[in-house]
């Protein structure tokens, strides 16, 4: 009974069925004379780095001056007494970058006759300016939870995935764009709001399964390119005539339309998440090498290999099945 409810479960887990649906094309090749391909091992690209490696550190306000401002008639005391409470010194990331914009919007409407006071919060409003950022940065990969955006454990993306399932990602990301263009103008923010759309990134789990689904993807389709590569050039008729049935009904039918889709939600969302980083720059080393590896212009990215793997792959059967003047399986069966 165990093993029947364990297997129900398999059988309806999404991070299941497209490593299925590859091993299905793989039993049906190997169901051939000419070919003998080996399933891959699970390869999985470079991690989300951990938090130590990512978070960056920002100014305080000094304590000393903070003291003097609560005195004076404007709102910088209160604000950056906020930050000094219990609660506002184990503020998150978000909160904490919600913080910097109005701290500095508080500084530079404050009037202040005294001219040393006014020059030192002038010094602090600048170099805050120049920190946000980073402050920017730390709210979006690196708040609490947001290991779960970037997480290889949740495995691929399901087969019947597409565009439709990332609309409100992709409308949390554009929002969010939006404030990182406009970070010097001190964008007034709804907080609910902002939190909300953090909490769609991580809710999506969108980067950890593509870059585990393109990894993936490439391995398998890298297997059965070396296998048909190894045909002998002149082995014509029924068995390759297996083959292209087996290459259309198993590639070209099911797994290539799932590739494409894939393509078409990674060609929407990671230009704006790539934009998000450039714009929360600079980034540690760890994070911004993290970065690359998901961008579709890097050269070494999983992006570049996955393209890669599925140009060769589309060659070697187009070479293997021209120079036997042979169909896809459909066009056989007319």
């Amino acid at each position: 009974m165990s093993f029947i409810i364990l297997f129900a479960v398999v059988g309806c887990d999404s991070r299941f069925q497209t490593k299925d649906q590859f091993e299905d094309y793989i039993a049906d090749l190997n169901r051939s004379q000419l070919m003998q391909i080996d399933s891959p091992d699970t390869v999985y690209p470079l991690a989300y780095p951990p938090l130590r490696d990512r978070l960056q550190s920002l100014s305080e306000f000094d304590i000393g001056l903070l003291d003097f401002l609560s005195l004076q008639q404007c709102d910088v005391g209160a604000v950056a007494g906020q930050r000094n409470s219990i609660l506002g010194k184990v503020m998150p990331p978000s909160q904490r970058f919600l913080y910097e914009l109005d701290i500095i919007r508080a500084i530079e409407t404050c009037q202040i006759e005294d001219e040393g006071l006014l020059n030192a919060l002038e010094n602090v409003a600048k170099h805050k300016r120049q920190e946000l950022p980073v402050a920017f940065g730390n709210a979006v990969f690196n708040d609490t939870g947001r290991e779960g955006f970037f997480s290889l454990s949740n495995g691929y993306l399901p087969l019947d995935y597409s565009t439709a399932h990332h609309q409100a990602l992709l409308s949390a990301l554009n929002r969010l764009l939006g404030v990182a263009e406009n970070l010097q103008s001190l964008p007034v923010i709804d907080g609910a709001e902002f939190e909300q759309d953090l909490k769609t990134l991580t809710d999506s789990e969108y980067i950890g399964r593509l870059m585990f689904s393109l990894v993936q993807i490439s391995e398998y389709l890298s297997a059965v390119t070396k296998e048909v590569n190894n045909i002998e050039k002149g082995q014509c008729g029924s068995p390759i005539h297996y083959l292209a049935t087996q290459f259309e009904e198993n590639y070209v039918q099911k797994l290539q339309p799932y590739m494409a889709r894939i393509n078409r939600s990674a060609y929407q969302i990671l230009p704006p998440l790539m934009r998000l980083s450039e714009l929360a720059e600079p980034l540690t080393n760890t994070l911004s090498d993290y970065m690359q590896q998901i961008s579709l212009s890097a050269e070494t990215g999983v992006w570049a290999k996955y393209q890669q793997a599925s140009a060769q792959h589309a060659k070697s059967w187009s070479q293997l099945l021209a120079s036997c003047g042979t169909p896809i399986g459909r066009e056989q069966k007319g």
